[in-house]
């Protein structure tokens, strides 16, 4: 066995170790007086062998430590060892003595007589890692061995002493703690990718490499349920660890005994042997895999559950060994799976939501198109049909009553009112969706705009209170909001001294507005009413008006994310409300 590094006898780095036979077997030159490869005198050479009573102390401390123990000589031979060593190599103490490293531990020979001939040859101390079976152990295990040179008195090395300890369950705490750190790593970088992802293919084949890598298989593959009209079709969506060539030449797997309950959304199934299970190979044709089909004996499947219950698909994974999923990689995949459909519920409804927004855009261009036509086409008529009007009364001035030119007169009110409410329905369908630059909107000037552009009857006060704001916003619609909520409170003051008190209110990231009049006022029942499209409370004969004004100020709030309202009693005057954001985000220009 190899050992996997050393370090110098002050351990302050490491180096590697020349493989068995590279420089390791060369027998030491002549050297100067001192020197550690230096041959001992003859009856030092003995020294290492023969008891005396100086030995006994240290033989105490042999037996005592449970640190293995040991002495070779330069011949590679046991000379001395403790009973924790020889317990380590599982063979008894006696056993050992006068043996050499190869006949007591041939599978870890090459590297232990390396690092020996090392010390041998250099006088320098050294620990290495080795690693391997001995007698005592079927698995492999890991001990820390330090290697020292014992010296004669004259400094020559006539033999190497070892210490061992056996670091096999501190290496696999080890290998846990990195496997751990690098599941977290990649259930991390995957719940990243899962939160942020939204295209439904790329999300597919995260969660297939991710659960294909922490599961330990040697490929990983995610069906799509899809089913024909007999219920056997099952689509490849994604496959990790292999081509994809390796499956494209199968048909779609069927509802078999083994897939039933992952396609079925009724359990998890995970397999040491597949081919061992009752369920496998129980379908016609293939009676189990078909030829050429990846070897397949390890065999885990986890379905894919969406929110609603239904199964999304499944995810299945295999391996050519046996006994390969393990219940942690079982848990690791279903938390994966159950993640994965959360996020492919979110991309469905992500597609889903962009399908309506382009049908929602298509539509809007038709509806931009019909109210073109309806500006155009239809005022043209309506203007002629007003012209006409007025050339037969003339013609028929000496002979039409009074009532004759009257009913003119209402034919041509009429005319005007279908050019409004023609007009109206174009604005409200522009409401809220011709979008413009945002711009620092100083609300009083714009106010003062606004009054400017209104017909105030004599007799009519409008008052703005102090302290108005400065808006980042689009100019026009919170021109048009005013102009409405103004204009409908003195159109419908139906008093000779109507009274208009428009105000602010800062709520922060919105400001509040009001427009307060001393009109009849609304019942409460009418309070919802007053926004829907041509409702108005009054007859069109009596006071003129299309009813879209409030709808098109609901409709431009609303497009801003604020709130239209209306406080009221039967009598006691009105007060319409709406939001405004503070700062408007900068869509870019155009219709929506």
């Amino acid at each position: 066995m190899e050992n996997t590094h050393s370090k110098s006898g002050s351990g302050e780095h490491a180096e590697r170790v020349s493989p068995p036979g590279e420089g390791a077997t060369a027998e030491p030159a002549p050297a100067p007086r001192g020197a550690a490869w230096a041959a001992p005198p003859e009856q030092e050479r003995h020294a290492l062998h023969e008891p005396s009573a100086d030995c006994a102390l240290i033989d105490a401390f042999f037996q005592a430590t449970t640190a293995g123990l040991g002495v070779i000589d330069r011949e590679l031979r046991v000379v001395r060892l403790n009973q924790a060593l020889a317990d380590i190599n599982g063979i008894p103490l006696e056993a050992h003595l006068g043996r050499t490293i190869p006949e007591l531990l041939p599978e870890m020979s090459d590297a232990i007589v390396a690092h020996l001939r090392r010390v041998l040859l250099t006088g320098v101390a050294f620990t290495a890692e080795v690693t391997g079976r001995t007698r005592a152990s079927d698995l492999p295990r890991s001990w820390l061995v330090n290697y020292a040179p014992v010296r004669t008195k004259d400094e020559g090395v006539i033999g190497v002493g070892v210490v061992v300890l056996d670091i096999t369950e501190r290496k696999r705490t080890e290998d846990r703690l990195q496997e751990e750190g690098e599941t977290l790593e990649v259930l991390n970088l995957t719940g990243k990718q899962l939160a942020a992802e939204l295209d439904l293919e790329k999300l597919v084949q995260a969660v297939t490499d991710a659960a294909t890598r922490l599961s330990g298989a040697q490929f990983g593959a995610f069906f799509y349920n899809v089913t024909n009209a007999e219920g056997k079709s099952y689509m490849l969506y994604t496959i990790s660890g292999v081509p994809r060539e390796h499956f494209s030449a199968f048909p779609m797997p069927r509802n078999t005994d083994v897939f039933a309950p992952t396609f079925n959304g009724e359990s998890v199934v995970r397999l040491d042997d597949v081919t061992q299970d009752g369920r496998y190979g129980n379908n016609a044709p293939y009676h189990g895999m078909p030829k050429g089909h990846l070897p397949v004996v390890s065999y885990l499947a986890v379905p894919v559950v969406s929110r609603s219950g239904s199964v999304i698909g499944g995810l299945f994974f295999g391996h050519p060994a046996r006994g390969v999923f393990t219940e942690r990689a079982e848990k690791l995949v279903v938390g994966l799976a159950a993640q994965a459909a959360i996020a492919m519920d979110n991309a469905h409804l992500f597609r889903r939501a962009q399908q309506l927004i382009q049908a929602l855009e298509r539509s809007n261009k038709e509806l931009d198109r019909f109210a073109y036509v309806a500006s155009h086409d239809l005022k043209a008529p309506l203007r002629a049909i007003a012209n006409l009007s007025q050339w037969i009364e003339d013609d028929l001035m000496d002979k039409a009553s009074p009532e004759t030119r009257q009913h003119m007169v209402l034919l041509r009110s009429r005319v005007v009112r279908l050019e409004a409410l023609i007009e109206g329905i174009l604005r409200y369908s522009r409401a809220g969706r011709v979008r413009d630059k945002p711009e620092s909107v100083e609300v009083r000037k714009l106010l003062d705009d606004v009054l400017a552009l209104l017909t105030v009857p004599e007799g009519a006060s409008i008052e703005i209170a102090a302290g108005m704001p400065t808006l980042l916003a689009e100019r026009v619609p919170l021109e048009q909001v005013f102009l409405n909520l103004i204009g409908n409170a003195l159109k419908y003051a139906d008093r000779p001294d109507p009274r208009v008190e428009v105000r602010g209110r800062d709520l922060g990231e919105l400001w509040e507005f009001s427009v307060k009049d001393n009109g009849p006022g609304i019942a409460p029942q009418y309070h919802q009413k007053v926004w829907e499209i041509f409702q108005t409370l009054n007859p069109r004969d009596n006071v003129e008006g299309t009813g879209i004004g409030l709808s098109i100020v609901q409709k431009i709030v609303l497009s801003k994310g604020g709130r239209a309202w209306v406080e009221s009693e039967k009598g006691a005057g009105a007060t319409f409300f709406f939001t405004w954001p503070r700062s408007e985000p900068d869509v870019g220009g155009g219709v929506r």
